[in-house]
């Protein structure tokens, strides 16, 4: 291949690699030195185009993501690069790079109004005379090459979806009416909290998020808050570079004044208002605020006068993982947590109500419980002091002949309903009216049925469509959800426009010009490095180490730390502790009590009973490394609600599990345990410390067994009886897979002892 296959005429001198950068070619053999000239950045450029420019147009808009700059060059060769623009706006680009510890201060500025005094509006870009730089007043910039437009910045931006062209259709294609309520809107990694069409969001998304506005049809232009508690700046980049066009406004909570001061110098058109978050204070004039529970970054959001029952409610939103206790002893009327949050932490979180649980997944949040939040939907929040009104604005959402048999409130003709039949919408809207009915009523009996009926309802429950928007409903302590499907009218495939972005582009049907122009740019340029690089082996091994160093720094730079769960674990190994210290001193005392009882038995008797309880410890030791036997929260809880149904009562209140409740334990009671044995309580006992207690036992009986019947697998000896048995003391799923494994063993014994 040679020069003309690639550039065979002057259009083919322009590369768009994304539509927030482009390479001009401006050579006229292989053998030129540095002939590229750069406007904007991205991460899908290659590095090893580094070498081989001189030429970087800084445009008075910011072409490009300043943050991306750093993936785009050299640090070591600034003094061949030229940066060329407006002196201040390119001074405080470089400035700006200091958040990733770049100091560019010898990079060579080419300032267009001082160093080329003799033009007026049009600026040499190259030392190759035929090449023309324009930058106008409207904040356009051209490329001209022999008289020829081969550039126009802001003719191409109309076609290639830009970062401003996109937010300008985010807000073209948005909806007024559908946040006129209040609520919030969950994107990824943020969540956006809203009244009256006004945003203030705690985070912003780091990435992917223009899908996310556009199915939520979210006006960009109404975020008046972000507050940033866990990340930094970084993400706000292409909203304040589309607001500071606009000359729009943002006011960014954040505890690093430094980096939003670079901020503000670089997109000074936008009025940027910084509020530190040691004393985050937001008030947003339609009727909310935010603020933290200090010291941590947890947040209390407060709404004033949620319908219907026209009262202030409060939210705790749960993400800082440090300071637990202090979120959950914040009164709030619902909860609002990260899923992983309450996993880890679900010992400690045992006490809140109502729940909101974030997660991708619904089937591991217990329906009865919580509810469920998924990223990319919309809650409207509403508030309720009359069951009868819930109930009403519940049934609207589902079918009217279902609507009327769930009125009736006959458990026996609810049962009978097609479900398999159903939505999945209807199917949601129909559980969490059954949710509603089983917290109010008083028939133990009926009670029974609706459980079961939750139970199967939740494994029926199908994947939600994205464009469907929830309410979630307040009332006597418990948080409800429904759902209504909304069509909305995405006219733009915002998509497609963020894989634009990435190295590989998947071809569809969406945008087949500007696809197919990005895909041959990135081709045809790769094609003409290779030519260079063929003709010059220093600066091919050159840009082969450029290449690999910025790949490790995009890899760094990539990776999401993960939230630091240490402060839950030891809090929680604190709780078991101080439970284990009581339990200590209890059975300190039978011991001596025994002792005093058993004093007369013959010392050989005690000595043998000795000898048998350390070899059995020794044994249960063993078994619980072998096996690494763990008694999880979660086991415990759910056990402990079993428990409690089986003996008659309601599901367990939550807040009993930290709280002493004479109606459910107290001394003497007598609690049927689910294989049929009988608990007597005694002073002291709780149901969660019973519940842990037995499943260990059962634990420790199961794996006995099987330790017993591996001893005989590896032996040779296939023990039928044994297995079933194993069988009958399996309780659990995971216990079950284990089985198999070992009934497979003992198969395949079996076929080897035939051959």
């Amino acid at each position: 291949m040679e020069l003309n296959d690639i550039i065979k005429n002057d259009d083919d001198r322009l590369f768009i690699i994304t539509p927030e950068c482009f390479i001009v070619f401006t050579g006229d053999s292989i053998e030129d030195e540095k002939p590229f000239i750069r406007i904007g950045n991205s991460l899908s450029l290659t590095p090893r185009i580094i070498p081989l420019i001189e030429n970087i147009i800084i445009t008075d808009l910011i072409t490009g993501n300043p943050a991306h700059e750093q993936f785009n060059i050299d640090p070591r060769y600034l003094s061949s690069n030229r940066y060329i623009g407006s002196k201040l706006i390119v001074k405080r680009y470089l400035e700006y790079q200091k958040l990733f510890g770049l100091d560019l201060h010898n990079a060579t500025i080419v300032d267009i109004e001082e160093d080329i005094p003799e033009l007026s509006k049009e600026q040499i870009i190259s030392d190759r005379e035929t090449f023309l730089g324009i930058f106008y007043t409207d904040n356009n910039f051209k490329i001209l090459h022999n008289q020829k437009i081969l550039f126009d910045l802001k003719e191409i931006h109309q076609k290639y979806p830009g970062d401003v062209l996109v937010h300008n259709k985010l807000s073209e294609t948005s909806s007024s009416i559908r946040f006129s309520g209040c609520g919030f809107a969950i994107a990824p990694d943020s969540i956006l909290f809203y009244k009256n069409n006004t945003f203030s969001t705690i985070e912003f998304p780091a990435s992917s998020y223009y899908l996310s506005f556009s199915s939520l049809q979210i006006d960009p232009a109404n975020i008046r808050d972000t507050v940033i508690t866990t990340a930094n700046t970084i993400p706000l980049i292409p909203i304040v570079k589309w607001k500071n066009a606009l000359s729009g406004r943002l006011r960014i909570f954040y505890d690093n004044e430094e980096e939003v001061k670079l901020l503000k110098k670089l997109f000074n058109r936008c009025t940027i208002h910084f509020t530190n978050t040691r004393t985050l204070a937001c008030d947003n004039p339609e009727g909310f605020s935010i603020k933290n529970i200090n010291p941590s970054k947890n947040c209390i959001i407060t709404f004033k006068n949620v319908k219907p029952s026209s009262r202030d409610i409060t939210i705790v939103y749960i993400h800082d993982p440090s300071a637990l206790p202090l979120a959950v002893e914040t009164p709030a009327d619902l909860y609002l947590i990260d899923y992983d949050l309450y996993k880890k932490g679900a010992m400690l979180l045992a006490t809140i109500s109502p729940a909101a649980i974030i997660s991708h997944h619904e089937a591991i949040i217990p329906v009865k419980d919580h509810i469920h939040c998924t990223p990319s939907h919309q809650y409207d929040i509403r508030c309720y002091d009359n069951k009868d009104r819930l109930l009403n604005d519940m049934v609207a959402h589902v079918d009217k002949t279902i609507a009327a048999v769930l009125q009736e409130g006959d458990i026996a003709h609810i049962e009978k309903l097609p479900f398999d039949e159903l939505s999945p919408i209807q199917l949601c809207n129909i559980v969490q009216i059954l949710r509603v009915t089983l917290h109010n009523t008083s028939s133990r009996e009926e009670y029974k049925h609706i459980e079961k009926l939750l139970y199967r309802l939740q494994h029926m429950k199908k994947s939600d469509a994205i464009d469907c928007r929830y309410s979630i409903m307040l009332f006597n302590n418990y948080a409800y959800t429904v759902c209504q499907p909304l069509q909305p009218e995405t006219t733009y495939p915002f998509e497609l426009i963020e894989h634009l972005h990435e190295e590989t582009i998947p071809r569809t049907d969406l945008l087949p010009d500007i696809v197919n122009r990005i895909i041959n740019d990135r081709k045809r340029l790769n094609d003409l490095l290779e030519l260079f690089y063929k003709k010059n082996n220093t600066v091919a091994k050159e840009a082969q180490s450029i290449e690999k160093a910025i790949n490790k720094r995009k890899k760094e730079t990539s990776e999401k730390k993960s939230l630091d769960m240490s402060f839950i674990t030891r809090e929680k190994m604190k709780r078991r502790l101080q439970w284990i210290k009581k339990a200590a001193s209890v059975l300190l005392i039978i011991i001596t009590a025994l002792a005093a009882l058993y004093g007369v038995y013959y010392s050989y008797t005690t000595y043998q009973k000795k000898i048998e309880s350390q070899r059995q410890a020794r044994y249960i030791k063993h078994l619980t490394q072998k096996y690494n036997i763990h008694v999880s929260d979660r086991d415990i809880f759910f056990y402990a609600n079993d428990v409690a149904v089986k003996n008659g009562y309601s599901r367990i209140d939550i807040k009993s599990l930290k709280e002493k409740n004479p109606h459910w334990i107290y001394p003497g009671n007598r609690f049927v345990l689910l294989d049929g044995e009988t608990i007597v309580v005694k002073p002291g006992d709780t149901l969660w410390g019973i519940s842990e207690k037995k499943l260990l036992s059962l634990y420790i009986t199961f794996y006995t067994i099987i330790d017993e019947l591996e001893k005989k697998i590896d032996q040779g000896i296939k023990d039928e009886a044994l297995l079933k048995k194993a069988f009958d003391t399996a309780i659990s799923q995971k216990q079950k897979e284990y089985l198999k494994t070992l009934m497979q063993r003992m198969n395949t014994m079996t076929t080897n002892n035939k051959k």
